[in-house]
């Protein structure tokens, strides 16, 4: 040990060389709260969702929906900026296609043929007449209601694909494009209308903001408080200081070490500095009031008798410290053994975090009480603070109440098994519940915006299903579409929480409807049965349900 601290400049200064390292850092750390990221790598379902977002695109959306405070969305001023605002979506690099009222098509019948047009044309100007014949059209369809556009037409909804896949939902990219969204929608100028945003882009920026503005609440007020104790503690400013350093520097490597193993910081990791410093602080206490206990104790030292008064303090109190920080680190390092990503991110850096402020409280602090010197080791108002330690009556009180346990072992207990009991019974009643924007409190626009959009849309979370046969032209089968169709009925009479319904069988339901102006627009085509199925081509099919 003695060699250890031979050259204490040397400990400080290699301590402030690995800190400034990780500090520098710092600046590459970045937010991912996309709630896709605690979905293991492995896990069938993400494999699923990868494999439809390469078969039938991205399923990363962003909604927009436009509530129009007075009037419908069906007027012509309005509909000409929806019209710009959808030309300028189409151009941010990351989107891959915009769907809108303003650019769907509407499939009827001309002639003989079937023809597919612009539902709303471009010479649209807002007669009365063009506004009945668009309000027949939306009616005529059930493809656009609660899709597009709201049941009394006071709203309408911007669907935005992004081409990434869910794993990509809360990276810089993709979060800067919602924002680039949102200013657009707020610049096109749209009268007397609110607009609200949603999707899971949108909750993974809007937790994004959340949590970096919890960490300026929450590190200052950590350590204001963690001042006031040390301070009440010690009385002195360089022993508040000094265990208040050791926790600094353990969360700046903590932190720091992230983004150098290309780590993002997730919902989890983002309370590391306040665990640290709450939890870290420990160390450097045992170490600073044992010296000072020591160190009044002892009416004169010189330098020698100085560095042995340090060493013996570390020897008194290094094991019971070193348990103190293993229990701690074993506690934390459990969550390394996880399949949940960010959980497992935790563990690793919060583990790291606290043998880092042990192993800094026993070198660093040492070095500087070895640097400092003895000549302020033992001030007068804390020789008298230690020598009435017995009288303090903080200590007094805590030692009264760990008393009064001990001596009443039946009672406590009886009041340990009580809290035992009533825990087991609310772990049987707990719920699992991890819906971002649930976090949110009511008032929130992200939480206006997720419900707005589950009222009058279909809603912000997406199910696919997708039906895949064995041979080609299997899903074109009948009895295929008879089963899918009936499904897709299902949900809607019998799942509440379904809002909408979208999937190959509306094109086929919507063909049979304009070739045969008598047939039941809900029914199958009368003619499947005898239409050959073809030799080749896609065999699968996909319908996606919108729960509320």
């Amino acid at each position: 040990m003695e060699r250890f601290f031979k050259r204490p400049w040397l400990i400080v200064g290699a301590i402030g060389l690995v800190t400034l390292f990780f500090a520098l850092q710092l600046p590459r750390a970045r937010l991912d709260n996309n709630n896709f990221r605690f979905v293991p790598e492995k896990d069938p379902e993400r494999v699923r969702s990868a494999r439809i977002d390469e078969t039938f695109g991205s399923q990363t959306m962003i909604l927009i929906g436009l509530e129009r405070e007075f009037g419908t969305v069906l007027e012509g001023d309005f509909l000409t900026r929806l019209r710009s605002l959808d030309r300028a979506l189409r151009e941010i690099d990351i989107v891959d296609s915009v769907a809108s009222i303003v650019s769907t098509d509407y499939i009827d019948a001309q002639g003989d043929a079937i023809r597919a047009s612009a539902l709303i044309p471009e010479d649209f100007s807002g007669t009365p007449g063009e506004i009945a014949l668009l309000r027949e059209k939306l009616l005529d369809w059930d493809i656009y209601r609660r899709a597009l556009v709201s049941d009394d037409f006071s709203s309408t909804q911007i669907v935005i694909s992004l081409g990434v896949g869910s794993d990509e939902a809360g990276t810089p990219p993709v979060l800067e494009s919602y924002r680039t969204i949102l200013r657009l929608a707020e610049e096109a100028g749209f009268p007397s209308t609110s607009i609200y945003a949603a999707g899971l882009p949108v909750v993974s920026a809007e937790v994004n903001a959340a949590t970096a503005k919890d960490l300026v609440f929450l590190v200052p007020l950590v350590v204001i408080v963690l001042l006031v104790v040390f301070f009440l503690s010690f009385k002195r400013a360089s022993s508040v200081l000094m265990p208040l350093l050791t926790v600094a520097v353990s969360a700046t490597w903590a932190i720091g070490a992230m983004p150098l193993f290309g780590i993002s910081l997730s919902i989890l990791s983002t309370v590391l500095p306040v665990i640290l410093l709450a939890v870290g602080s420990a160390y450097g206490i045992h170490v600073v009031s044992h010296y000072y206990e020591e160190a009044a104790q002892r009416k004169s030292l010189s330098e020698e008798e100085h560095r042995l008064l340090v060493f013996a303090v570390l020897k008194r109190i290094g094991w019971p410290v070193f348990l103190a920080a293993l229990t701690t680190f074993v506690g934390f390092a459990s969550f390394c053994f996880t399949s949940v990503v960010p959980i497992r991110e935790f563990g690793i850096f919060s583990s790291f975090g606290v043998m880092a402020a042990f192993g800094v409280s026993l070198t660093l602090l040492p070095a500087l009480f070895i640097i400092r010197g003895p000549e302020r080791a033992r001030p007068k108002a804390w020789g008298k603070h230690y020598e009435r330690v017995g009288e303090d009556p903080m200590s007094a009180s805590i030692a009264d109440a760990l008393g009064a346990v001990v001596r009443k072992k039946r009672t406590t207990l009886a009041v340990a098994a009580a809290i035992i009991a009533v825990s087991i019974w609310g772990l049987s009643r707990m719920v699992i519940d991890n819906v971002l924007v649930e976090y949110f409190k009511p008032y929130t626009q992200v939480a206006r915006s997720d419900a707005f959009i589950r009222e009058k849309f279909g809603g912000t979370k997406a199910v696919s299903l997708v039906v895949k046969g064995r041979t080609p032209g299997d899903v074109l089968r009948p009895e295929v579409l008879a089963a899918v169709d009936g499904l897709a009925s299902y949900l809607k009479a019998k799942v509440p929480e379904v809002g909408k319904i979208t999937g190959f069988t509306d094109m086929i339901k919507r063909v049979n409807q304009v070739m045969n102006a008598d047939a039941d627009p809900s029914g199958l085509p009368r003619k499947a049965a005898s239409a050959p199925i073809p030799e080749s081509g896609a065999g699968g099919g996909a319908a996606g349900a919108e729960p509320a």
